[in-house]
């Protein structure tokens, strides 16, 4: 089954908003990571290793097209997108290294600019 393996986030830029930035992520509209009710703190240049895998369905479900969304939670108005990379599995070179190449998705919503560090594997 085909499965991401995020690596790590790392902030070059925070949001526009003041102190740091309380981060999480939304896989294909299902999942949150950290769990909901949590968050990664960031301050520019800050790298979190994250070292988790996640289909982003349920069990069972083929897997093709992936989304990941990228929030700053905010306590005082609504959250802040970062931003949205959408892809499926054909948008990429099955012969060039398809299940171990490191790849980068960026996010630079609300002034930010954050790199997410991912693979594909296969579990």
């Amino acid at each position: 089954m085909l499965f991401m393996h995020f690596m790590q986030l790392t902030c070059l830029e925070r949001t526009d908003g003041p102190g740091g930035d309380d981060i999480f992520m939304i896989i294909n509209d299902m999942t949150r990571h950290p769990a909901p009710g949590l968050t990664w703190s960031f301050s520019a240049g800050k790298t979190v290793t994250l070292e988790f895998f996640d289909t982003g369905m349920p069990p069972g479900t083929p897997q093709t097209r992936f989304t990941i969304e990228l929030w700053e939670q905010d306590n005082v108005d609504s959250d802040d997108h970062l931003g949205t990379v959408s892809f499926t599995v054909d948008d990429f070179d099955w012969f060039d290294d398809f299940w171990n190449k490191i790849r980068e998705a960026k996010f630079t919503g609300d002034g930010a600019d954050y790199r997410l560090i991912y693979k594909f594997v296969d579990l």
